[in-house]
């Protein structure tokens, strides 16, 4: 099991330098929580060392939100957003990399909505070698 939840040093490039961007973040109607949580999703899906999002224990007994979106965990407190994602990676993408680039891809996506970034815990719980 392999995690990330501290400040890691980022390349200036990002994602621009694969050709691929974080999706840019559009107007949402409704709850801002509930919209960050959708973009977080798709944006950890979107990213080519992913997989997969992995299932949290409260997901697996039923409890909590189920939105779809189990594998990604929001706690906000006043504007600060702390996440917590867990992931199966492709074997063909260095994980640690992948992870590096997410995590910077994320902080950028809670600053884009308007909320301050907290901790942001990445946790890969498989690695897929059929992928």
């Amino acid at each position: 099991m392999s995690e990330v939840s501290e400040p890691l040093p980022l390349r200036a490039e990002g994602a621009a330098g694969r050709g691929a961007s974080a999706p840019a973040v559009v107007g949402a109607v409704g709850d801002p929580v509930d919209a960050l949580h959708e973009h977080v999703g798709r944006l950890v899906l979107a990213h080519p060392g992913i997989l997969r999002l992995e299932p949290t224990l409260l997901g697996a007994l039923g409890r909590g939100r189920r939105t779809g979106l189990d594998g990604v965990a929001l706690s906000v407190h006043g504007r600060v957003v702390d996440l917590d994602v867990n992931v199966a990676t492709r074997n063909t993408h260095q994980a640690r990399a992948s992870l590096i680039e997410l995590h910077a891809q994320l902080v950028d996506l809670v600053t884009r909505h308007g909320f301050v970034p907290g901790t942001v815990e990445i946790s890969v719980l498989a690695v897929d070698v059929g992928a």
